[in-house]
């Protein structure tokens, strides 16, 4: 089986790795990416402070290490972007744009056996993406 161009959206549970297992498994280049949302202001919000951004971002740098750690060798020939987002939408107009045809996404948990939805795989969805949810 050859999948070009895997994108894997990556979070620190038990379905990201295993989402980010399968993807190893792929031929094939390997992008992981983690998402830091940026904070949105509106206009009721006075004085902006870059320090949650930081934070956030210093976040999914830390969960971009532990991927490297479990992906092992298969890390070497891989790309890791912490991909800072506003929108849901952002991610989906950067994957379309690298040229990825498929994204892998670890399936939120469920709550009451009501699973939340999937922001992030829905826009990757309407992209044109191939979305495999991992559970």
């Amino acid at each position: 089986m050859h999948d070009s161009n895997v994108l894997v959206v990556y979070r620190e549970q038990a379905s990201g790795r295993r989402a980010l297992a399968a993807a190893a498994a792929l031929e094939g280049p390997l992008t992981v990416v983690a998402l830091a949302p940026k904070e949105v202001r509106s206009a009721r919000c006075g004085i902006y402070t870059p320090a949650l951004d930081l934070a956030v971002h210093a976040a999914a740098e830390r969960e971009l290490d532990r991927a490297r750690e479990l992906l092992g060798a298969r890390a070497h020939s891989a790309e890791f972007v912490v991909l800072e987002t506003r929108r849901d939408q952002d991610l989906a107009t950067w994957a379309v744009g690298a040229g990825f045809t498929t994204a892998l996404v670890g399936a939120r948990r469920t709550l009451l056996g009501v699973g939340p939805r999937d922001l992030a795989a829905r826009a990757l969805s309407r992209a044109g993406l191939e979305v495999r949810s991992i559970e």
